[in-house]
């Protein structure tokens, strides 16, 4: 097994634990209405996130910072992950606004933000995409 596909098999196995970790920190601590009134609860949910994400970044950044441990395949292999990452992120979204705006529908939940939330993310993924194809062409003239 590739060192690139190890980190990602290691990755999986901690995605999996991580989400369960924090779906069931959030139910056994109340959900929503003690995440909306605890200032506690949602410190530490952010902590949370912002570690699992932070392991990502050590699990991933680190191993394509070292030339000798991932060949030309493995680079290739993993510029091409953010497409299946990013439909994935879309059809998250889309299921959560629409689930979210059909239950609070009527309820004087403002749903629109959801819708707004929505749109943001699809424009910034987009304006992103473009930045990297732009940023990736420099860097490849400024190297080559």
């Amino acid at each position: 097994m590739a060192p690139l596909q190890k980190r990602a098999f290691y990755g999986l196995i901690f995605g999996i634990v991580w989400i369960i970790t924090i779906i069931t920190f959030f139910v056994l601590n109340g959900g929503a209405t003690a995440f909306d009134t605890n200032q506690t609860f949602r410190l530490i949910m952010d902590g949370i996130w912002v570690g699992g994400l932070a392991v990502y970044l050590v699990l991933f950044y680190t191993i394509i910072r070292k030339p000798k441990l991932v060949d030309e395949r493995d680079r290739l292999i993993y510029d091409r992950s953010p497409r299946i990452q990013w439909l994935a992120v879309i059809f998250a979204l889309v299921a959560w606004v629409i689930g979210l705006t059909e239950a609070f529908h009527g309820q004087g939940v403002p749903t629109v933000y959801l819708s707004i939330m929505f749109f943001t993310i699809l424009s910034v993924s987009s304006v992103a995409g473009s930045i990297g194809i732009l940023v990736g062409y420099q860097r490849m003239n400024r190297n080559g």
